[in-house]
């Protein structure tokens, strides 16, 4: 009775500690050392991203609970499982493909649940280039100021240009009357 009880507390922590999630990554972590599963965690938690190992059947309650549908599937061999929250949904997709770079043979994304709806562990690729909320709000800058003041730039050229035209235009009429 007592495991009972503590797979089910468990559970609850889980539930509550993912509590808000909008995006939950499925990954395979066989094969990981314990050296580099305790520097990814470090890592993760510094940055705010909530990874644990899980067993399958405990994960299924948890997902269950969080009315996230569509990755039982995927619940086989080593799981683990990171979330996103709502200030930036993709920054464990980032993580994961940073720790690719260096280890590409562990933590393999084996599916993902993004907007309400499963995708394949593939999809980690594009949604790790998706730039996080300050890089958008960047490029919108850059791109408003970049070609924009170029055009706003040619338009005062274009407006003294004709200024100056006009002016002299006006000047020789003038001595004529």
């Amino acid at each position: 009775m007592k495991a009972v009880v503590k797979k089910q507390q468990t559970v609850d922590a889980l539930v509550e500690s993912f509590k808000g999630a909008t995006a939950v990554y499925l990954l395979n972590f066989q094969g990981i050392t314990v050296d580099k599963d305790n520097a990814l965690r470090k890592a993760l938690a510094a940055k705010g991203v909530k990874y644990h190992a899980v067993k399958n059947t405990l994960l299924k309650r948890v997902l269950e609970a969080l009315k996230v549908e569509g990755l039982n599937d995927s619940l086989t061999g080593a799981t683990s499982v990171m979330v996103g929250f709502e200030e930036d949904p993709l920054l464990p997709a980032r993580e994961i493909e940073a720790f690719h770079k260096a280890n590409p043979d562990f933590l393999v994304a084996k599916s993902i649940y993004l907007d309400g709806k499963a995708m394949p562990g593939s999809e980690v690729v594009n949604l790790s280039k998706i730039p996080d909320r300050k890089g958008m709000i960047a490029m919108i800058v850059s791109i408003a100021l970049g070609p924009g003041s170029t055009i706003a730039g040619q338009l005062k050229t274009l407006q003294e240009k004709l200024e100056k035209e006009s002016g002299s235009e006006a000047a020789p009429a003038a001595a004529e009357a």
